[in-house]
């Protein structure tokens, strides 16, 4: 009798294992790769409030992406140990989006020699707003104070990293053309303007803020501003050398051609850079042919609002007429402001449970944006709702902020644009690291995916959903709308045009300026930025049109048991994640939703359901040790 209770101990302590180390493991995993993707870069983990990095500076060395590579293949490999069917379908879904992620990094290894070697640029670098750092670093204790200070001391180590990598992109052959970094002198430039240590924006931290801390005794706080001020000094003098060694020596070896292509293989690299925008394994003639489409698809469109309003002339003409007329316009940033907000109370939000269910209903807000940019962006809350999502607009110049252009911007940066879509997964349980994406995009393909062509695809999706809601009031708000939709039409035409069809900067400029109502100087910008990151402009359209073709599907499929919220929640409900991925699990709903009426059982084989079953097998095994010992 005790030998067979022995047995029962025995399976009991294994079978219960064996179920709960499958989820365990991955959960380590990408844990374990989440904590090093924040020591990697530990000014981003400062900026969301993890401050245990705060005395270290990211590593710019060439040596670093073999380490990188060989890290990124231990934890792919050790994934791969784990039994993929004895998941659940939540835990298959977190492995294949991390599988996704690692094998990226692993793919992207080859092209380490491309555009990594090139970290700074007029979107990315050291140059881009200094005072962000000090505006998100916590200044409360001398901890908080040495851990700058140290910080500090990294920076000219760290910058001149960055232009040892320069020469190795020299060496290479693999630098940027002229555009992407002709801007980048005077950047430093106007960043150097106030003058001395004491003026730069790294100091503030030691003027006011210090002063007034009673519990730092006035030598310590005495030493550390000294000790500051000689770090900026530093700093200030790299950035100097950094300005001299672009004119003197990088501008020498710009690229003469504007796209990729005029590297070495750079057709083949250009192709990886689309696959990690877009995930998926679209061809650079498929996305350039996709995008002609639907600049003659979206074009047709306004063309018939523009008959209707019986307008003769150009799609610019239509829009320079709009801009003429002041009744388009309203007359504070005030008004704008409550515009926002009213739309989204009064006109919005009654119309979403037409589309979407179990709305997790956090709060937004809608606030003047504090610097002069973009129209437009939005800034996630708390997954508690204890602070709201806020969306910033642009106020500064209200006598060009055209109303005609205000909807679809609204529904693509809030409801049910990114404010839902980031809603929706703070209230799923998801690894940190995918809650915490972060990198640079100088660095694709050889960087973590931040999964664009989900993100961006959903908020222009999103503008599109207006029109089911009937949203868009007037003739002028469609031309609005279609206007922000035939902008990034036209992006799928002009990025594989310059990067793999030899395309011309002037030629894409031409392009845009024919099918969009920007302003010359505004396409140029966008032309520069296409050229300094090739692939990321397609994500946004071409995930659009991936929702949009998977929807269709299931209409097709589910036919009037079809229901657009159970699309909606099925699309939104695992957060950024690849196309494919998004593809396979709607697939895998549209399967389950044909059989529901069936009830039919199927099998478990998740880690949980197996515990479950485990469970089950041990009663019988007990049961029949039982009856035994009773013969």
């Amino acid at each position: 009798m005790i030998l067979e209770w022995m047995y029962v101990a025995f399976f009991l302590t294994v079978l219960f294992n064996e179920g709960k180390c499958l989820s365990s493991n991955l959960d380590d995993l990408q844990k374990e790769y989440g904590e090093w993707r924040l020591q990697k870069s530990p000014g981003y983990p400062t900026s969301i409030g993890i401050y245990k990095y705060n005395d270290q500076v990211e590593r710019f060395t060439y040596s670093g992406f073999k380490k990188e590579y060989e890290r990124y293949q231990s934890l792919h490999n050790r994934l791969k140990s784990i039994t993929y069917n004895q998941l659940s379908p939540k835990e298959k879904t977190d492995y294949d989006i991390f599988n996704d992620t690692l094998s990226t990094l692993i793919r992207g290894y080859r092209w380490k020699d491309y555009n990594d070697l090139n970290p700074i640029n007029f979107l990315e670098g050291p140059q881009i707003d200094p005072s962000y750092l000090p505006s998100v670093t916590p200044f409360d204790t001398v901890g908080d104070y040495e851990n700058y200070v140290r910080r500090l001391e990294l920076f000219p180590i760290q910058m001149e990293e960055m232009i040892k990598l320069f020469d190795k992109a020299v060496e290479k052959g693999h630098t940027y053309h002229n555009v992407s970094v002709d801007k980048v002198p005077d950047q430093i430039d106007e960043m150097l303007s106030n003058g001395n240590d004491t003026n730069f924006p790294y100091y503030k931290p030691f003027q006011e803020k210090l002063t007034k801390l009673t519990t730092i005794v006035e030598s310590k706080k005495s030493d550390m501003r000294g000790r500051a001020k000689s770090a900026i000094r530093k700093i200030i003098q790299k950035y100097k050398d950094l300005k001299t060694y672009f004119e003197t020596v990088y501008f020498n070896h710009v690229r003469s051609g504007y796209g990729v292509s005029s590297w070495d293989n750079g057709g083949e690299f250009y192709k990886e850079c689309l696959r990690w925008h877009l995930s998926l394994d679209h061809t650079p003639e498929k996305v350039h042919h996709m995008g002609l489409q639907e600049v003659e698809r979206i074009s047709a469109s306004m063309k018939k609002i523009m008959m209707k309003l019986n307008h003769k002339g150009s799609v610019k003409e239509f829009f320079d007429k709009i801009k003429e007329d002041r009744s388009n316009y309203l007359n504070t940033g005030e008004e704008i402001i409550q515009w926002y907000k009213n739309a989204i109370e009064h006109d919005i939000k009654p119309k979403l449970p037409n589309l979407f269910k179990d709305l997790p209903n956090l709060p937004i807000d809608v606030q003047p944006n504090p610097i002069d940019g973009i129209d437009g962006q939005y800034l996630a809350g708390p997954p508690d709702g204890s602070r709201p999502g806020v969306f910033q607009v642009n106020v500064f110049h209200p006598n060009k902020s055209v109303k005609i252009d205000f909807m679809a911007l609204l529904l693509h940066e809030t409801i049910p644009g990114h404010h839902l879509q980031i809603s929706v997964a703070s209230t799923v349980k998801i690894p940190s690291y995918r809650k915490q994406m972060s990198g640079y995009l100088y660095t694709v393909p050889f960087e973590a995916p931040f999964y664009t062509a989900y993100v961006e695809g959903w908020a222009l999706y999103a503008e599109s959903l207006g029109e089911e809601l009937n949203l868009y009031k007037t003739d002028n708000d469609l031309m609005g709308r279609y206007g922000s939709e035939i902008f990034r039409a036209c992006r799928l035409v002009v990025d594989t045009g310059l990067h793999y069809m030899n395309w011309t900067r002037q030629r894409a400029i031409d392009y845009m300026l024919n099918y969009t109502a920007y302003s010359e100087k505004s396409i140029t910008t966008e032309v520069d930025r296409y050229l300094t990151w090739p692939g990321q402009a397609c994500a946004y359209k071409i995930g659009e049109l991936k929702i949009r073709e998977l929807r269709t599907r299931a209409e097709n499929a589910l036919g009037s048991t079809f229901d657009i919220r159970d699309f909606h929640s099925i699309v939104l409900k695992d957060g950024a994640l690849p196309l494919n991925i998004l593809e396979k699990n709607v697939d895998q709903w549209i399967n389950e939703a044909k059989q529901k009426p069936s009830k039919t059982t199927t099998r478990c084989t998740s880690a949980g359901s197996t515990k479950y079953s485990n469970l089950r097998l041990l009663i019988i095994i007990f049961t029949f040790l039982l009856c035994k010992s009773n013969y």
